[in-house]
C-alpha cells in the first residue's frame, strides 16, 4: 500500500488523534485509519478528523474501574491518618 500523502496539518490532526490511543493500540490504530482514509478519492481535514474521531471510540481503552470524587492521593493521606 503506497504511502498516505498528508497535509503538514493532517498529520498533525493524525498525530492528535493517536495521543490519546494507548500505546499498546495505537500502531492498531494508525493502520486502521490508513485504510479507512484510503476509501476516499480526496482527503482533507474534515475526512480526517471525522474518521478519526469515529475510530477513536473504538481503540480508547476504558477508564480503569477506580472511580471517586478524591484524588488519589488525598485518599492516600485520609487512609495513613
Amino acid at each position: 500500500m503506497p504511502p498516505l500523502a498528508l497535509t503538514d496539518d493532517e498529520f498533525a490532526a493524525v498525530q492528535a488523534a493517536a495521543a490519546p490511543i494507548h500505546p499498546s493500540q495505537r500502531d492498531a490504530f494508525l493502520r486502521a485509519l490508513a485504510v479507512e482514509l484510503e476509501r476516499y478519492p480526496a482527503v482533507g481535514p474534515g475526512v480526517v478528523h471525522r474518521c478519526a474521531a469515529e475510530l477513536q471510540r473504538r481503540y480508547t481503552v476504558a477508564a480503569h474501574a477506580e472511580t471517586s470524587a478524591e484524588p488519589r492521593h488525598l485518599r492516600a493521606r485520609q487512609a495513613a491518618s
